[in-house]
């Protein structure tokens, strides 16, 4: 089938596709890493029967749903439309060999939004037990969405053993699979403890503000440790010419690559 073509002058269409997905990876890992965090903070607060760490909880669970649900929808559909103008052949090849998963994603996406509007709504009114409950299922729907997506965004970069054998299970669990799956994981867990940093620096209390900024920091900090290890690990599994692209191949994403090293580097220290 033959496909128009879409130029974008100046930035390209590639360009296009990775400032819509970079914003969106970012939303959508912090939608991942923050549900663990709200789930765990609200255990430990009810806990130590914390009832002012809760009532922050229950402020930082609304403007993170307002930003996952609404940007992290609205940017997931930019991405299929930018990817579809720019490569549509690719587009629909990926539809064709993940039909399940796609649809299997999705499933655990409507999951994952309507736990954390029931979270947020119902906060007062749910018992503690089953508002925990509600917590955890999103926790695990959003980490279960992960796991399918990972598969099918690291097959573009390492298809595998799929084009000889044509199974699926090969396509999915490709070389990348387990490293990126690791590497994300912890970006999840990193995106969290800062985003819980930044909503609690719009705390008027200053014990509860203080607080809450030194527990989200010691949250976000295994993370920080942890992740160059699985970054590595990801580096040697991707072929040699994104490798090389990497290393010097591309002058652009030189210059990103090492702004992202130095901000980590940063952010540790801090």
């Amino acid at each position: 089938m033959n496909y128009p073509f879409w130029d974008i002058p100046i930035l390209g269409g590639s360009m296009v596709i990775a400032i819509v997905a970079v914003l969106h990876v970012i939303v959508s890992h912090l939608a991942v890493g923050g549900g663990f965090y709200i789930f765990y903070t609200d255990l430990k607060a009810v806990r130590n029967n914390d009832f002012k760490m809760l009532e922050y909880l229950k402020k930082h669970a609304k403007f993170f749903m307002l930003l996952t649900t609404v940007f992290g929808a609205v940017s997931g559909v930019g991405i299929w439309f930018t990817i579809a103008l720019v490569s549509p052949a690719a587009t629909s090849t990926l539809i064709h060999i993940f039909l399940y998963g796609w649809a299997i994603e999705w499933v655990f996406f409507l999951v994952e939004i309507t736990a954390i509007i029931l979270y947020v709504y119902k906060f007062d009114k749910y018992t503690i037990k089953s508002r925990q409950i509600v917590a955890f299922i999103y926790f695990a729907a959003a980490w279960l969405s992960l796991f399918i997506i990972n598969g099918i965004i690291t097959f573009m970069l390492t298809p595998g053993s799929y084009y000889e054998t044509g199974n699926f299970w090969a396509a999915f669990f490709n070389p990348t699979y387990f490293p990126s799956l690791f590497f994300r994981t912890t970006i999840c867990i990193v995106f969290a403890g800062i985003f819980g940093m930044f909503t609690a620096t719009f705390e008027m209390d200053d014990e509860i503000r203080e607080r809450a900024i030194k527990y989200a920091s010691l949250y976000l900090i295994p993370g920080i440790f942890l992740m160059p290890l699985f970054a590595g690990w990801y580096f040697y599994m991707i072929p040699y010419l994104s490798k090389h692209i990497i290393l010097g191949g591309s002058p652009l994403i030189m210059i990103f690559a090492n702004i992202c090293a130095g901000s980590a580097a940063l952010l540790l220290i801090a």
